[in-house]
Parts: C-alpha cells; sequence; structure tokens
C-alpha cells in the first residue's frame, strides 16, 4: 500500500505537465483562428468602402462568389494597378490591318483584286458665236470610257512591336475606249477605237514606326515613309496613230506606271470608342524628276524632262465591329495633286496647264474572318469630283502567320 501512495506522488507532476501543453496547443490554434478572422473582417471591410465609393460615382457592381474569393480579386487588382485593355477581336483586328497596322503578327500575305472604271465626256467648240446665238464653226464630242484592273501581293514582315516592313509588287490591265465624231465627215456619226494593254506596275516599298500605342487618351499613331520604284511601263514618248478622218488619235500602247521614283511619307491613326472605331490619315508625296529619250508623241525621239506634281492626301473613317468576325466601315478619302512640270532637253522646266487633279471618293467597306488566319476585305468607293474613278470595287484576302 505504501509502495503505490509512493507511486501516484511520483507521477503527479508528469500529469500536471501533459495538461499544460495541450492548453498550450489549443490557445494557438485559438489565437490563429482570431488572426485570421480579423484578417478576414478587413478584407471585408475593404470591399464595402470600395462597394459604396462605386455606388456614389453611379456604377452597379455584381460581384459573385463569397467573400473570401472577392477579397482575393480585390488584392490582386489592387497589386496590379496597369489597367490592361482587353484583346481585339479579329474582326477590329482586320479593320485596322485594312485601315491602318497591325503589328502583333509575324508575317502576313495580302493578295487582292481592284477594279475602276472611268467615263469622260468632253464638247470641243472650235469657231465663234455670231449674233450671239449662231455658232460657227466645228462642235466635236469626244468620250472616253476606261476600264482598269490591278492584282497586287502585299507582303508585310513585323520586326517587333515598332517596327514594320511592307512590300507591294502589283499587276496592271487596262481597257480604254476613244469615241470622237467626225466618222466619213459627219457630224452624227462617231469613230472609235479601242486599246488594251497590261503589265508590271510600280513596285513599293515601306518602313511603318510606332509611334504611340492606343491607350484611354491617345489613339494609336503609326508613321509611315514609302518609295515607289518606276518598274511600270511609263506614258512617255508613246506613239498616236490617226483613224482615216484624222479627226480620231488614239495611243498604239497604255502605261502601267508613271515613269518616276516617287517619295511619301505620312501618318495614320485609330482611336476606339466602343462600339465606333475612328481611324484617319494624311500623308504627302513627292515625285523625283528624271529624264527620257523621249517626251513627245510626235514621231522621232524628243528628249526631255519630266517631274510629276507632289500630292497631298487625307482620309477619314468610322467602322463598327458587329461581332466578333464581321466589321462595317464608311471612310472619306481626297488627294490633291499639283501642276507636273515638263522640259525639251536645253529648255527650262514648264508648268503643264491642266495637269493638276482633284480626287475625292465616299467609299463603304467590309471585312470578314473566315478562318484564324484568313480574313476577306470588300471594298466599295463612288467618285465625288470628276478626276476620281467613278466608282471602284477592291475585294482582299489577307493570311496571317
Amino acid at each position: 500500500m505504501k509502495q503505490s501512495t509512493m507511486l501516484l506522488i511520483a507521477l503527479t507532476p508528469f500529469t500536471c505537465w501533459g495538461a499544460t501543453a495541450e492548453e498550450e496547443a489549443l490557445q494557438q490554434q485559438l489565437d490563429q483562428l482570431r488572426q485570421q478572422l480579423i484578417q478576414q473582417n478587413q478584407a471585408l471591410h475593404q470591399l464595402q468602402a470600395r462597394l459604396e465609393a462605386v455606388k456614389a460615382a453611379g456604377t452597379t457592381t455584381t460581384t459573385a462568389g463569397t467573400a473570401a474569393g472577392t477579397a482575393a480579386v480585390a488584392a490582386s487588382s489592387q497589386s496590379d494597378p496597369a489597367r490592361r485593355a482587353p484583346e481585339a477581336g479579329r474582326s477590329t483586328e482586320d479593320l485596322m490591318l485594312e485601315q491602318h497596322n497591325v503589328f502583333d503578327r509575324a508575317l502576313t500575305f495580302d493578295f487582292g483584286l481592284s477594279y475602276q472604271h472611268y467615263n469622260r465626256k468632253d464638247l470641243a467648240l472650235r469657231g465663234f458665236l455670231a449674233l450671239d446665238a449662231i455658232f460657227l464653226g466645228e462642235i466635236n464630242l469626244d468620250r472616253v470610257r476606261s476600264d482598269q484592273w490591278t492584282a497586287d501581293l502585299v507582303t508585310r514582315y513585323t520586326l517587333n512591336d515598332r517596327w514594320q516592313l511592307e512590300l507591294a509588287i502589283p499587276y496592271m490591265y487596262r481597257n480604254t475606249n476613244y469615241q470622237s465624231t467626225g466618222k466619213e465627215n459627219s457630224s452624227r456619226d462617231f469613230e472609235e477605237q479601242s486599246v488594251s494593254d497590261g503589265g508590271l506596275g510600280d513596285l513599293s516599298l515601306a518602313v511603318y514606326y510606332r509611334v504611340l500605342a492606343e491607350d484611354e487618351d491617345w489613339p494609336d499613331l503609326v508613321w509611315n515613309v514609302r518609295a515607289k520604284a518606276p518598274t511600270g511601263k511609263d506614258p512617255y514618248g508613246t506613239e498616236f496613230e490617226s483613224s482615216e478622218s484624222g479627226n480620231l488619235m488614239t495611243p498604239k500602247e497604255l502605261a502601267t506606271g508613271n515613269g518616276l521614283w516617287q517619295l511619301s511619307t505620312g501618318f495614320s491613326l485609330v482611336k476606339t470608342l466602343d462600339p465606333a472605331i475612328l481611324f484617319a490619315n494624311l500623308n504627302y508625296g513627292h515625285s523625283l524628276k528624271q529624264d527620257f529619250d523621249d517626251i513627245s508623241y510626235q514621231p522621232g525621239e524628243q528628249p526631255g524632262s519630266i517631274q510629276l506634281g507632289d500630292w497631298y492626301e487625307y482620309g477619314l473613317g468610322v467602322a463598327f465591329a458587329l461581332n466578333e468576325r464581321f466589321s462595317l466601315s464608311f471612310n472619306v478619302n481626297q488627294r490633291i495633286t499639283l501642276e507636273s512640270e515638263q522640259g525639251a532637253e536645253g529648255f527650262d522646266m514648264e508648268k503643264v496647264t491642266g495637269s493638276d487633279a482633284n480626287a475625292a471618293s465616299f467609299g463603304m467597306g467590309s471585312t470578314w474572318a473566315i478562318t484564324d488566319q484568313l480574313s476577306m476585305a470588300v471594298n466599295w468607293s463612288a467618285g465625288l469630283t470628276t478626276d476620281a474613278p467613278d466608282y471602284s470595287i477592291g475585294l482582299r484576302f489577307p493570311y496571317r502567320f
């Protein structure tokens, strides 16, 4: 009995120590739970304050999920203060490729077909007006109808998110019909002659630099520099042939280029105002003076120099991305060309009267993303001035890698 009593007395300190260790463990767990509860309450207070601020600004926000998950989203937004814009849809990207530039595609092949139609009538009066009512002399009515088809391949290579290179290779085919009164010396019958010709056009190489990337305050701004080489057939020194009556003269061949080096530069910009997209461009071009062995349509060679007039061009438009793959656009374009100059060898350059032009047009366009890489763009425009084509239609198929 004595031995049992002594054993209980000896084990009593160890029993007290075990109870104390368990209490300390439970106390630590309670402290951790209290700390977590305090953090969650702080997160809830922050979320409540943000919700009240949003309501005061007139914006309603719908929050889904638990309070802990919402607090995690809020903490993530605070850790990344830079607001990221959503990725542009394919319809927006196609539109920017058509009217502007896209720098997130490494390589793009853009094949296009276009058709332009011109119809011009000129009334020539050679004589004088007698008694303010009777015209004495020759009345001549000339009409020129021209159809032009162009197929071109445009290759764009993006170096990085700022620089892009472009090479355009066009092929042109033209058919022109000339009509004039005077057949068999009659003022009622028409003489007519059609001329067709085609060939390689003027190649062009362009460099694009992205000055500004679009954000909430600024549009996407791109600067371009373009050089056009005289690889097409020039119109200078072209021989003419006359009809039997001598009243109608037509060229033996048609030009597919202008025969001069041309340099141009300008800016284009795009601003997204959901659901509308605004775009504009402004360009200036200059032609270099070029010497030719023959600049006259008369028989024999007459050496001389040609310099085409400088030109200014602008365009304005608005587009709407109707859904992820289709967009619709409207635009107005105008190009003003100054008078050209020419001069025979050994003589000063002189301005060519009537060589200036003002070509303005109104157009519509649409883009359709056929697949993830292939798209189709359709454009139509009507001339607003006599120097612009009566109407033109274009079809393009950009393929992106």
